[in-house]
C-alpha cells in the first residue's frame, strides 16, 4: 500500500510540473485533471486504507472527507467558472 502512495505522490508532482511546463496559460481541463487526482491520491487512498482494515469509523470518517473535497472542487470550479469560457454540449 505504501508503494502504491509514493507512485501516486509521485506521479502527482510529475503531473503538475507537466500542466505547467511550457504553458503561458492554465486552462480548465488542466486544473481538473490536476485536482481530481489530488482528490484521488488523498482522500481516495485514506478511503481505501479504511477499507480494507476494515475500519468501520475510519471508512465512514474518510467517505464524508471524500465526498466534502468534490463537492469542494465542484463549488470552486464554478466561482471560476465565469473567467472560462465553456462550450455547450451538442
Amino acid at each position: 500500500m505504501i508503494r502504491i502512495q509514493l507512485k501516486l505522490m509521485t506521479s502527482e508532482a510529475a503531473l503538475s510540473e507537466q500542466s505547467y511546463a511550457g504553458e503561458d496559460h492554465y486552462s480548465v481541463e488542466h486544473w481538473a485533471m490536476n485536482r481530481a487526482h489530488q482528490i484521488v491520491v488523498h482522500q481516495g487512498m485514506s478511503l481505501v486504507e479504511a477499507a480494507q482494515c476494515l475500519d468501520h469509523k475510519r471508512t465512514n470518517a474518510n467517505t464524508y472527507a471524500l465526498r466534502k473535497a468534490i463537492v469542494d472542487c465542484l463549488v470552486e470550479a464554478f466561482s471560476h467558472g465565469s473567467k472560462v469560457p465553456m462550450v455547450a454540449a451538442e
